[in-house]
């Protein structure tokens, strides 16, 4: 569909279950002949974005995804800095992305983290595979900080939730993919621990989202997430069709860009 020499880049943002959404993207990109080259993922989005990188397809991805348990991923262990650690994250890492190493994985990946002690976002393409994509997705309160070179990381979008600018030297065509799509007044209860997190969370991911829109060639934001809480965990088929509607939405302006994109190169 383009041209070699067009180096296409992609940006997953965080969102908790709404990263499902990602999934659903990338499937509708590959259907239309684009294969990301740069892949830069934070908290949900560094999860499918290093799966992606490793190779998997998005079919693939969605399989692994659906067989996920929100109660292993919750597991309460009364840690002291967190409600529950990422075993089973860790876990599924090592199963899936066995080498544990950025230049092992088959696309050019990078993934965006909170350094606490320095209170500062960072992006990182070397080091610690499994530890910075367990970082990058542990949402502060719920999971334990992970610990890298003496500091303490947590996900990447308390800071900035889809960084893109990091990578939009490394690319000649730009996508973003954001499942934290727009604000809305909440019309559920926040009378329990979960939806008062769930709704915190989603407020403050919101306004980091959009942070780097302006370096991007193209934003999908699949519509209809805002019925799903970014614990619905259990949905992540209707969440990834979701993303897999918007990237079909979009393809043909994509097509046309790309193309024209090709003839000046």
């Amino acid at each position: 569909m383009y041209a070699d020499k067009v180096k296409v880049g992609i940006t997953l943002s965080g969102g908790g279950a709404r990263g499902f959404a990602h999934i659903g993207v990338l499937k509708a990109l590959e259907e239309a002949g684009v294969q990301p080259d740069v892949i830069c993922g934070t908290s949900a989005g560094a999860l499918i974005g290093v799966l992606y990188a490793q190779g998997y397809a998005p079919e693939e991805i969605q399989k692994i995804a659906m067989t996920s348990n929100i109660y292993k991923v919750f597991r309460l262990v009364l840690p002291r800095r967190g409600l529950s650690n990422q075993d089973y994250i860790a876990k599924q890492l090592q199963e899936h992305v066995p080498q544990n190493s950025f230049s092992a994985l088959t696309r050019k990946f990078y993934v965006g983290v909170t350094n606490l002690n320095a209170g500062k976002h960072e992006i990182w393409e070397d080091g610690p595979l499994h530890d910075l994509v367990i970082a990058s997705s542990a949402v502060p309160g719920i999971f334990q900080p992970v610990e890298i070179n003496g500091c303490y990381y947590v996900d990447g979008g308390v800071m900035n939730n889809m960084p893109a600018d990091v990578i939009r030297n490394q690319c000649d065509f730009l996508i973003a993919s954001n499942v934290v799509t727009k604000m809305e007044k909440s019309t559920n209860q926040l009378n329990g621990l979960k939806s008062i997190l769930a709704r915190t969370f989603e407020i403050s991911l919101w306004y980091r989202s959009r942070l780097n829109y302006e370096y991007c060639d193209l934003i999908i934001e699949p519509d209809g997430l805002h019925d799903y809480h970014i614990f619905n965990f259990g949905k992540a088929k209707e969440i990834a069709e979701l993303g897999y509607q918007a990237g079909k939405d979009r393809i043909a302006r994509m097509k046309n860009e790309l193309q024209g994109l090709s003839k000046h190169m």
